[in-house]
């Protein structure tokens, strides 16, 4: 399975060679989009992504991790101190689906889609490895009190970050009696030197000990401090190494954890979705898998109308849907949402720490809300936004959202947008979302129109009389509210209903 998995990850990156040339060109109109969004970012990824496309021109490369790695070294060098992951993970994110647009206009295979879904799967495993370290060295360093491997007072991380060392996290045993301000304090200094941190907690955490004694175990990036209990006895070279190897461990197994319960989420999905056969059980579908599969316990799912740039709810998972399928609210009654949809790509999730900064306080009333989570669902390969998923944690809760969820979330609102995308036109009449719905043949008269075709040419294009195309004209100009043909292709071109 391995080796297929990664010839997949190969060709996805033969196929990123072969989309050089129209994935730039996509990728200029993202940054217009994007124009009002951490523009030293965007240039930064931009320099990036020139990186990637020199090296795959001038090398081959055996394996993906190679040409990631590759990748990781460029960006950490230029950026040591870059802590905003979540922005890299949607850029990156963003980028895949850039990718995925070209592969479609070119009517790329499944199995192209997927090689390059694998790649830059990989490239997310490898930006998260980075993610939650302060949570997974807390975990260790409980674990190794709990076991009590060797007699210890304290346990600390120092974490080697470029010229200097930083005490990343501190973890006391029981009996040990300190003020957890102090602990929270500790956890922060930056020295040189390890040794010197080392001296630094032992003065503060070991106040009445002449001399305790420390045990340094350097562990790659990492080195650890043990400050053992007085007649603790010799810590020996073995038993060191012990404790390494054992650290060691424990990181690639939270990795590896974290690793697959996200990929795990996205998968069951997946498969819950494929199940749904119309657009009501699409709409369900959609908010009981985010929070099904997700720590969120409240959703409620709005289709959106590009038309009238409104949301309609239609559908609530421990919500009651009734109260919400009676929401319709103008995107411009919330005015940070309406700047989010104008100058953000409409895939990103945003975690709003108060509702009542985004929402109109009746809704934060009626619903107890607090923290909130602002889901996208959208078809990337269309660049088509077709709901809103709201997401919580129950009544009156504040909460915060690491980057595995935001991660995830990105996948889920995709995957759910692909999936209501099927059922979309359905979906607008079933729940009454007041947007114009064209039929095929009016958008084929349409596009042609909109192309510089006269009646007569539109009429032998589609082999019908000019008669038939002026009362199909007539019906787009009454759904579209156009004030003539013209203005109403230009409307169908902005509300998306041609290309």
């Amino acid at each position: 399975m391995e080796h297929k998995i990664e010839d997949l990850a190969i060709r996805g990156l033969v196929l990123l060679k072969e989309c050089e040339k129209p994935f730039l060109k996509e990728w200029s109109h993202l940054k217009k989009d994007m124009k009002a969004w951490q523009n030293e970012l965007i240039s930064e990824f931009e320099s990036m992504i020139v990186y990637g496309f020199n090296n795959l021109s001038r090398t081959t490369f055996e394996s993906s991790n190679d040409f990631i790695h590759l990748l990781v070294l460029r960006w950490q060098k230029r950026h040591p101190d870059f802590v905003d992951d979540f922005e890299a993970i949607f850029l990156i994110s963003a980028v895949e689906n850039l990718f995925h647009k070209v592969l479609k206009r070119e009517n790329a295979g499944f199995l192209e889609h997927q090689a390059v879904q694998v790649f830059f799967t990989k490239i997310l495993d490898k930006v998260l490895h980075t993610q939650q370290l302060e949570y997974q060295d807390d975990k260790w360093l409980k674990m190794m009190l709990s076991l009590r491997a060797v007699p210890s007072n304290w346990l600390a991380v120092i974490r080697n970050e470029k010229a200097q060392c930083k005490v990343g996290k501190v973890v006391c045993a029981d009996d040990l009696v300190v003020n957890d301000q102090l602990v929270t304090m500790c956890e922060g200094l930056q020295a040189e030197h390890a040794s010197d941190l080392a001296i630094a907690l032992s003065r503060l955490l070991s106040p009445g000990e002449d001399h305790p004694q420390i045990i340094t175990i350097p562990c790659l990036t990492e080195t650890l401090l043990i400050c053992m209990k007085e007649n603790a006895g010799t810590v020996t070279e073995e038993q060191k190494e012990t404790l390494r190897k054992m650290y060691l461990k424990q990181m690639k197994l939270n990795h590896l954890e974290s690793e697959l319960e996200w990929k795990d989420a996205t998968l069951l999905f997946q498969q819950r979705l494929i199940h749904s056969q119309s657009a009501s059980e699409a709409v369900k579908m959609i908010p009981q898998g985010l929070v099904d599969y997700l720590p969120f316990s409240r959703c409620a799912l709005f289709i959106y109308s590009p038309s009238e740039h409104s949301g309609v709810g239609v559908h609530a998972h421990n919500v009651n849907t009734g109260s919400v399928q009676h929401i319709k609210e103008s995107i411009a009654e919330f005015p940070l949402l309406t700047k989010y949809l104008k100058h953000f790509s409409h895939s990103k999730p945003i975690f709003i720490e108060d509702a009542a900064e985004i929402l109109p306080g009746k809704y934060v009333h009626d619903y107890s809300l607090k923290s909130l989570v602002v889901l996208p669902i959208y078809v990337p390969a269309e660049n088509k936004l077709i709901g809103l998923a709201l997401l919580d944690r129950g009544e009156n809760t504040s909460f915060t959202v690491n980057n595995q969820t935001l991660t995830a979330l990105i996948k889920f609102g995709q995957y759910g947008g692909e999936l209501l995308n099927q059922y979309y036109e359905d979906a607008v009449q079933l729940f009454g979302v007041q947007r114009a719905v064209l039929t095929i043949r009016e958008r084929e008269v349409l596009k042609l129109i909109a192309e510089g075709a006269s009646i007569n040419e539109a009429a032998d294009a589609l082999h019908l009389s000019s008669y038939t195309v002026r009362d199909y004209i007539s019906a787009i100009i009454q759904k579209l509210d156009a004030k003539n043909r013209t203005d109403a292709a230009v409307k169908a071109l902005k509300m998306r209903l041609i290309q």
